[in-house]
């Protein structure tokens, strides 16, 4: 857990890709990351639901 966001919990707001992480997620097959989607990946299947 980032206990920092204890203190500052704008930092999710201010730097959600840096200081702002909440928990960090060890998979137990790193091949699953294949199937995971990065950002820009994410907002646009997003934006395809919504319309």
């Amino acid at each position: 857990m980032n206990e920092l966001l204890a203190e500052r919990p704008e930092i999710i707001n201010e730097d959600a890709y840096g200081k702002g992480w909440i928990c960090l997620i060890r998979l137990s097959d790193q091949a699953e990351m294949d199937a995971l989607l990065d950002a820009d990946a994410y907002a646009a299947l997003v934006e395809n639901e919504v319309h």
